[in-house]
């Protein structure tokens, strides 16, 4: 992870589409080694310049039209137009993500699993958005259990809790997620339950 995590920050900035293509190089680079899983760029335009998501894809092996989807935006921002590492925001999340493809490869998930490294987070959720209706023809939202986005992974005082935020109408699934890292984690899951939740 560390490794990772170095080679992210080193780019030293991943705001412009250079550092973002050289990001996602890496992470494809990184996860085709991974037995199991299937990997897919999803390719847009934005402001004149081509930008890409990946998809780390998981096949269910019970109910495989259900889907569990989990991801982390691999660009950064600052207020600093030459410099944006981004370590904590969100190179951090990137790599737990990452981490979680090598933990499940070569595993047999009852249901699907979908990995997502989104790019252009920082522009107003551009990269998530463009995935999102790439989908959408082809995956009805009622086989979409639910997405567990990963931002700023150890950032802040405490570090041994997992803050779950979602909106009142999704508190089933954070209901779950919090059972099951409380269950398989030495982590406190920390519920944030509320309408004004993205």
């Amino acid at each position: 992870m560390l490794k990772d995590l170095q080679f992210l920050v080193g780019l030293g900035e991943r705001r412009s589409a250079q550092g973002q293509r050289k990001a996602a190089v890496y992470l494809k680079a990184e996860l085709v080694k991974l037995p199991g899983i299937k990997v897919r760029e999803q390719s847009y335009s934005y402001k004149g310049a081509t930008y890409v998501n990946l998809e780390a894809s998981i096949e269910g092996t019970e109910i495989a039209d259900e889907y569990v989807f989990a991801g982390a935006h691999y660009d950064s921002t600052s207020n600093d137009l030459v410099s944006a590492p981004g370590a904590d925001d969100n190179a951090s999340g990137t790599v737990a993500v990452l981490e979680t493809a090598r933990a499940l490869a070569g595993c047999q998930p009852r249901r699907g699993i979908r990995l997502l490294f989104f790019s252009n987070e920082e522009q107003g959720l551009v990269g998530s958005k463009s995935y999102v209706a790439s989908i959408k023809a082809t995956l009805p939202q009622s086989k979409l259990l639910g997405m567990i986005v990963v931002d700023m992974v150890a950032y802040g005082p405490d570090a041994e809790d997992l803050d779950l935020a979602t909106r009142t109408a999704y508190k089933p699934f954070v209901d779950d997620t919090a059972t099951a890292v409380e269950q398989w984690t030495k982590l406190k899951a920390k519920k944030i339950i509320g309408d004004h939740c993205g």
